[in-house]
């Protein structure tokens, strides 16, 4: 009984247990850790490297699998991941309570979680290294940012036919860096200011010239989230350059969309006829359109909510059984590679209901409580969380949970937010002296 006991409720904090396995093998969860950055820098580059860097990550984790998993043991029991761990439990409930027993159980292996669900698992041992993983998803924004220049400047001059626009998905990394750049462009030193600004600006202007909305929603968003916040808890005289700089870099941000014809062009054409329904349909790309059929649907089952993998079947039903199907309508029906719709909230209620939704909102609420109360002893925490909450109001406009990268930046800064951890000051009074305190004074940040 006693055994059982150690394995349900564990023994030691999350803090204990990473102090110990930092201990236990210091040299290997480095490797650990700088493996989870590259990772993360790989987002925004070639899939294969970043399948590869994720399988390293994981080797890691498992060859350590005792410490890791007293780890992870001890970070089930926090808020923020039990109440992760309740609502895919729920969903995979749920999904099973709608599949006819045989097809249901057959299909059990499309259930188990993604490896984008992994994700906490794996990073939670080197939690205490968050800074490093969040240079890691900086890093990636900004070799993604220089790729795009390289490709601009190649097709303006010996490759015409050259398309500029970036992967699905990878527009999202940009946001940790429009965070980081504008928060290194107020509070660091001399060079690092300008680099920061000057990658902040190209940030925000390219993902505005091109005509992913997502993404540059979730950087306009967090480039606010570090004025709000860093004018809360950074110095007096870093106050004032900060609320100079993020109206400028707003302003020039929505200037190159218009001018570049990307985002915000599209969306400021013909505003008379933005009054119809239809009209303002098509500019939103049918969302919404998606958005009230998804309605419609979630109000058949609004606390348990219809499962996985049931989203087509059931907008197919609900829009043919219109008395008047609308031409927006039609075109979703027959649209057959739209596979939810298009926002987060909608998805997870269609698919866990109310419940669902409260306990991924809980996850949320509670870690970000959390989050606002490490603030004022570390300020670099402005960056992750103004680029997560940044992706939350991206996530608007799609499914993260399903998408690749998008989902895995979501929730790599989620694990940065959301998970407690040991404080800067803190691990140094271990004596482990592992803080990439570095990383903070780059960015300008104690």
């Amino acid at each position: 009984m006693r055994g059982w006991l150690r394995v349900l409720i564990p023994p030691r904090s999350l803090e204990s247990e990473l102090e110990e396995y930092e201990r236990a093998d210091p040299s290997r969860t480095d490797v650990l850790a700088w493996s989870g950055a590259a990772w993360a820098a790989s987002l925004s580059t070639l899939r294969l490297l970043e399948s590869i860097l994720f399988a390293l990550v994981l080797f890691v984790v498992l060859f350590r699998f005792r410490a890791s998993a007293r780890v992870i043991r001890a970070a089930l029991w926090t808020p923020a991941l039990a109440c992760l761990l309740l609502y895919l439990l729920w969903t995979t409930a749920v999904t099973l309570a709608h599949l006819p027993p045989i097809e249901g159980w057959r299909d059990l292996g499309a259930l188990v979680p993604e490896r984008r669900f992994l994700l906490p698992l794996m990073l939670v041992p080197v939690l205490h290294r968050w800074r490093l993983l969040l240079l890691g998803l900086v890093a990636g924004g900004a070799i993604e940012v220089t790729a795009m220049l390289v490709r601009a400047a190649l097709r303006a001059s010996v490759w015409p036919e050259l398309s500029v626009e970036l992967t699905d998905g990878t527009q999202w990394t940009l946001v940790a860096l429009v965070a980081a750049g504008a928060f290194a462009a107020v509070s660091a030193e001399r060079g690092a200011r300008v680099i920061g600004a000057t990658f902040a600006l190209l940030a925000l202007g390219l993902q505005g010239s091109l005509t992913q909305r997502a993404p540059f929603v979730g950087s306009l968003v967090a480039l606010l989230a570090v004025a709000v916040l860093g004018f809360r808890f950074l110095r007096p005289r870093v106050r004032v350059a900060l609320a100079i700089l993020a109206p400028v870099l707003l302003a020039l941000a929505i200037g190159a969309s218009i001018l570049g014809g990307g985002v915000a062009a599209k969306r400021l054409e013909s505003l008379s006829s933005l009054a119809s329904y239809e009209r303002l349909n098509d500019y939103t790309s049918s969302r919404l359109e998606l958005w009230r059929l998804t309605l419609k649907a979630v109000a058949e089952a609004p606390f348990v909510g219809h499962g996985r993998g049931t989203w087509r079947t059931e907008i197919d039903r609900v829009a043919l059984a219109e008395p008047e199907q609308t031409a927006a309508s039609e075109r979703i029906v027959e649209a057959r590679e739209i596979q939810y719709s298009h926002n987060t909230l909608l998805d997870v209620l269609f698919e866990s209901g109310a419940v669902g939704l409260a306990l991924l909102g809980a996850t949320i609420v509670l870690g970000l409580r959390g989050a606002f109360r490490r603030l004022p002893g570390e300020t670099i925490a402005v960056i992750p969380i103004a680029a997560f909450l940044g992706v939350l109001a991206a996530s608007q406009f799609e499914f993260v949970i399903v998408r690749s990268i998008q989902g895995a930046t979501a929730f790599t800064l989620g694990v940065l937010v959301l998970m407690p951890r040991p404080s800067a000051s803190q691990w140094e009074r271990s004596g482990l002296g592992r803080s990439d305190g570095w990383i903070s004074r780059l960015f300008g940040s104690r």
